[in-house]
C-alpha cells in the first residue's frame, strides 16, 4: 500500500484511500500541505489543468509505446488514471476547506492518500513552484544538508516571484512567509517528518525482509535511504480575484507538498552522459516547470543505443554549464577541477565537492568546461543528491533531435580507475554523514 500525505492549514476531514494495489517492492509516498481560502477556486482550476496536461502527456507516451511495450503502456495508462484520482481528491478537499467556516489557518491536519506516482509525476501533477530534492543518510535517520535545502528553496521562491514581478500586498505577505527560511522550515519539517514516519511504518515488514536477506548474503547491502522531493507553491491573486473583505493571512494561498520514495541505487558502470540542450532560463531558481521543459530531451535520451544517466546543457560557445539534474565537472591534467560558477543551480553536493577539493589541496577553476575536438580532459564527474559525486565513463554528442548512437556519437571515454574523479567521489561520500541533520 502507498500513501499520499496531505496537510492543510484549515480543517479537512482526514481520509485514507488506496487507489489500487501494486507491487510493494516499489513504494512511493507523497505529502501535500495546502492552505486555501476564498481564492481556492483558482487553486482548483490550476490543479485540474495540471492534471489534464499530465494525464494527456502520459497517455500520448503510452500510445506511442503500445506497439512494443504493452506492459509499460498499461502501467503508464494506470498512472494517468491515478493522477486524475489524486487531483480530484485534492480539489474535493479544497472545496470542503472553503466551505468550512469554523476552520482556522493554524489548525494543521494531515490527510493520507495512496499513490504510486514517481517524484517526477508528482511534480508534473501540480502547478509550478520552487522545489528541492533531498536525501537521507545513516539508514534514513538523517537528512543531508537539510538547512541548505531550506535556504535554497526560499531563495528559489524569491527569484521566481521577482521574475514574475509580483508586487501586490497579498503577494508581499506570501513572499515574506515563503522566503523566510525559519518560517519555511517549520512548514517543511512538519510535512516531511509526517511523510517519513508513515513511509517507515508502512514499509517496516519490507525493510525487515531485506535486512534478513542481506544477513544471509554478505555481498548484499541494504539500502534504507530515502529520496525527499519537496514542492512549495503559491497562488497570487489577480485584480478580479480580490474581495473587499479578503483580509486572510498569506497562509491562504500557500501549497506545500512532499513526495517520499526509496533512494535509487547508484547507476551501474559504465556511467554514460550526452551533451544535449541549452541552459535553463532562470538557473538561480529550482522551478518545477523545468521538469516538464526537459521531458522531450529525456525521451530522446531513453532511446540511445547505450543507457544514459544524464544530459549536459551547453551554450553556443560549447561551454558545459550543468546537467539537467546535476552539476558538472571536468578534470584536466588529472590534477585540476573545472566547473561553472555562474548560470547554474548550485546544488548542495556541489558545495561539498568544492569544500573537499579545498581541504585536500585539489585546484579548482570556476569557469565552465569547454568541449572541443582536441579535448584534453582526463576525467569528468556529475553531482546530485542521489548520485553524490559520480565519475563519468563516457560522453556522447548526438545529432540534433536524434538519440545517441554507439560508437558514432562517442566523444570521450575515461579510465576512472585510480583517477582524481574516483578520489573525489570517495572524499565526498565520507563528508556526507557529517553534514546531515536528524
Amino acid at each position: 500500500m502507498h500513501f499520499f500525505i496531505t496537510t492543510t492549514s484549515r480543517s479537512w476531514v482526514s481520509s485514507r484511500r488506496c487507489l489500487f494495489r501494486i507491487n510493494p517492492s516499489s513504494i512511493f509516498f507523497a505529502a501535500i500541505a495546502t492552505a486555501v481560502s476564498s481564492s481556492s477556486s483558482s487553486w482548483k482550476q490550476q490543479l485540474s489543468v495540471s492534471a489534464f496536461h499530465t494525464t494527456s502527456a502520459i497517455s500520448r507516451i503510452s500510445s506511442v509505446d503500445s506497439a512494443n511495450k504493452s506492459s509499460s503502456s498499461r502501467m503508464m495508462s494506470s498512472a494517468a488514471s491515478e493522477v486524475q484520482n489524486v487531483i480530484a481528491t485534492i480539489v474535493d478537499n479544497t472545496t470542503n476547506n472553503t466551505n468550512d467556516d469554523s476552520s482556522t489557518t493554524n489548525d494543521n491536519k494531515i490527510d493520507v492518500l495512496s499513490t504510486s506516482m514517481t517524484s517526477k509525476d508528482f511534480l508534473l501533477s501540480y502547478p509550478s513552484g520552487a522545489y528541492t530534492t533531498a536525501r537521507t543518510c545513516c539508514d534514513g535517520t538523517r537528512i543531508f544538508e537539510w538547512e541548505a535545502h531550506i535556504q535554497r528553496t526560499a531563495s528559489s521562491v524569491s527569484s521566481m516571484m521577482q521574475e514574475n514581478d509580483n508586487n501586490d500586498s497579498d503577494d508581499d505577505r506570501i513572499q515574506s512567509t515563503l522566503t523566510n527560511p525559519m518560517s519555511l522550515r517549520k512548514r517543511l519539517d512538519a510535512i516531511v517528518r509526517a511523510a517519513i514516519i508513515q513511509y517507515q511504518e508502512t514499509n517496516s515488514d519490507k525493510n525487515t525482509e531485506e535486512t534478513n536477506k542481506a544477513k544471509k548474503d554478505d555481498s548484499q547491502e541494504v539500502n534504507n535511504e530515502l529520496k525527499i522531493t519537496a514542492l512549495v507553491g503559491w497562488n497570487t491573486k489577480k485584480d478580479g480575484d480580490k474581495k473587499e473583505d479578503d483580509t486572510k493571512s498569506s497562509d491562504n494561498d500557500i501549497l506545500i507538498s512532499c513526495h517520499i520514495s526509496k533512494l535509487p541505487s547508484l547507476p551501474t558502470i559504465p556511467v554514460n552522459v550526452e551533451i544535449r540542450g541549452s541552459p535553463r532560463t532562470n538557473a538561480a531558481a529550482k522551478d518545477s516547470s523545468w521538469v516538464s521543459d526537459r521531458a522531450p530531451l529525456e525521451e530522446l535520451m531513453k532511446s540511445a543505443d547505450v543507457e544514459m544517466n544524464e544530459l549536459l546543457l551547453t551554450s553556443d560557445k560549447n561551454e558545459i554549464f550543468e546537467g539537467s539534474q546535476t552539476n558538472f565537472y571536468a578534470i584536466k591534467d588529472n590534477t585540476t577541477l573545472y566547473t561553472a560558477d555562474e548560470g547554474i543551480l548550485k546544488g548542495t553536493v556541489r558545495t561539498i565537492v568544492l569544500d573537499v577539493c579545498q581541504k585536500h589541496n585539489i585546484p579548482v577553476v570556476l569557469q565552465p568546461p569547454i568541449f572541443t575536438t582536441d579535448n584534453n580532459w582526463d576525467g569528468a564527474l556529475i553531482s546530485s543528491t542521489s548520485r553524490l559525486a559520480l565519475p563519468i565513463d563516457a560522453i556522447y554528442i548526438p545529432k540534433d533531435g536524434q538519440p545517441s548512437k554507439h560508437p558514432t556519437d562517442l566523444y570521450k571515454e575515461f579510465n576512472i580507475d585510480n583517477s582524481l574523479a574516483k578520489r573525489i567521489q570517495s572524499l565526498v561520500a565520507k563528508e556526507v554523514e557529517d553534514r546531515s541533520s536528524p
